[in-house]
C-alpha cells in the first residue's frame, strides 16, 4: 500500500509540474508550484527522509512560492501581455533540445539498469559510457553489459551512518561545514 501512495505522490508531482510549466496564467502556475512542493514532500515523508519533507514544505511552501505569489499579484501582469509573446520563445527551442539531450544523457548513464532486450539503445549507451570513462578516466571497470564504478568513502558518508537526521544534519554544519 505504500508503494501504491509513492506512485499517486510521484505522478502527481510529475503531472503538477507539467500543469506549471504549460500554465498561462503566473498565479495558477504557482498554485501547482505549491501542488508540486506538497506532493514531493509527502513522497519524502513517506519514504522515511521527514525533516528534508517538512523543511521542503516550511522553505518552498511557506516562503519562497508565497514570495512568488506576491511578486506576481504586486506586479499585475496581464494575460493578453503574457499571450503576445508566446510566438517569440519558439527561437530558444534548439537549445531546449540540447539541454534535454544532456539530461536524458546523465540520466541513462547514472541508472543502474541496463536495456537487454532494446539491443540499439544498449549499444549506445555502453559506447557513450566507455567514451566518458577513456574521457575522465574514471574508475570504472567493464565487465559484459554492466558498469562497476568504484567510489571512495568520504568522511561525511560514515557520518550519516552514525547518527539520525538531524544529529547527521547538525554534526555536518557545525564541523565540517563551520568553515
Amino acid at each position: 500500500m505504500k508503494h501504491f501512495f509513492l506512485d499517486i505522490l510521484a505522478f502527481t508531482t510529475l503531472f503538477s509540474s507539467l500543469l506549471v510549466i504549460t500554465s498561462k496564467n503566473p498565479v495558477i502556475a504557482v498554485i501547482f508550484l505549491i501542488s508540486v512542493f506538497i506532493n514531493a514532500a509527502g513522497y519524502l515523508i513517506l519514504l522515511g527522509v521527514g525533516f528534508i519533507g517538512i523543511s521542503y514544505i516550511i522553505v518552498y511552501v511557506g516562503a519562497i512560492t508565497v514570495l512568488f505569489l506576491f511578486v506576481i499579484m504586486m506586479i499585475n501582469i496581464k494575460l493578453t501581455d503574457i499571450l503576445e509573446v508566446g510566438s517569440q520563445y519558439t527561437k530558444n527551442l534548439p537549445l531546449a533540445l540540447a539541454i534535454s539531450s544532456l539530461f536524458i544523457y546523465e540520466f541513462f548513464t547514472i541508472m543502474p539498469f541496463t536495456f537487454k532486450n532494446v539491443s540499439v539503445i544498449s549499444y549506445i549507451l555502453n559506447t557513450l559510457t566507455n567514451l566518458n570513462s577513456l574521457y575522465l578516466n574514471n574508475n570504472i571497470y567493464l565487465s559484459g553489459n554492466e558498469v562497476n564504478t568504484v567510489f571512495t568513502s568520504l568522511i561525511a558518508d560514515t557520518t550519516f551512518i552514525q547518527f539520525t537526521q538531524l544529529e547527521a544534519i547538525g554534526q555536518g554544519l557545525y564541523t565540517y561545514g563551520a568553515f
